[in-house]
């Protein structure tokens, strides 16, 4: 006797998780066939059983009796909001039929899916004696200095011409000649009929322009230097691990109805998200 198969698919949209729901149905896969729950339809089926403690990935392993292998991935999918779609098919050619059927309604790569999950911290839960590393990550402030340019000052050295004018006083000397009647006897003073000669030099002062330099001011060029205090305001981030209790039921042992078989798939190159498995 050929062994059943199970295919699971998991849908981001519920619309389309249904509509492959009633496509399978109307291909002849009954109700006890093929199964689609949502995080509500969970949590009603368990609600209507009686109390038990377990967590919420629980009571998806229970709704479909996954393996502890996957009940942790599913379970995390409904837990965000997909859709889990199960169908139990009698033998190869029917998991084909019914595989084409949900190929048409776009499920979801859940190994992709898993991958993103994990990248955003997120990590299955582990089976007995098994060992998962979550790092707590702790951002640290550091404040330091580097020096920018904000300008300066430049000093430029050149020659101005500047008009001037000052007012200076020169003097001038001229000869003169001057003749004055007279009317007296020659004395001997007069040194008569004796031949003189006389000269008078004439002066006069001219303007003599001079320049001197001198230096009236110094531009001292330097810089100076203060220091001041600044508070710098941040936030840092640091991983939050919090610890929850699970159900007593997983700590008892108690485990529910899990598929037996070893999980098949199809090859990477043509895997389309759903999960093959044989009963």
């Amino acid at each position: 006797m050929e062994a059943g198969t199970t295919l699971v698919a998991v849908f981001d949209e519920q619309s389309e998780a249904r509509q492959a729901l009633d496509a399978l149905r109307t291909a002849g896969f009954a109700g006890s066939k093929a199964r689609l729950a949502a995080r509500d339809d969970a949590q009603e089926r368990t609600a209507s059983q009686p109390p038990r403690d377990e967590s919420f990935g629980d009571k998806v392993a229970h709704f479909f009796g996954f393996g502890e292998q996957h009940e942790a991935t599913y379970a995390e999918a409904v837990r965000r909001g997909s859709c889990v779609l199960t169908v139990d098919a009698a033998d190869e050619a029917e998991a084909e039929r019914a595989m084409d059927i949900i190929e048409r309604y776009r499920p979801v790569d859940i190994d992709e899916r898993q991958a993103q999950w994990r990248q955003s911290g997120w990590q299955p839960s582990l089976s007995q004696g098994g060992e998962a590393t979550l790092p707590v990550v702790e951002e640290q402030l550091q404040v330091g200095k580097r020096e920018v340019q904000r300008g300066g000052i430049r000093v430029i050295s050149r020659t101005v011409d500047t008009p001037v004018e000052q007012t200076v006083s020169l003097r001038e000397e001229r000869a003169s000649v001057e003749r004055r009647p007279a009317d007296r006897a020659a004395s001997p003073a007069d040194d008569a009929f004796k031949e003189q000669s006389f000269e008078v030099r004439e002066t006069a002062e001219e303007a003599v322009v001079g320049k001197t330099a001198r230096v009236v001011e110094d531009v001292v060029i330097g810089k100076e230097s203060s220091t001041r205090d600044k508070t710098i305001q941040d936030t840092v981030r640091k991983t939050d691990v919090e610890v929850e209790q699970l159900g007593q039921g997983a700590r008892s042992g108690q485990q529910p109805r899990r598929y037996g078989g070893q999980e098949r798939r199809r090859s990477s190159a043509g895997y389309n998200g759903m999960e093959r498995r044989t009963v």
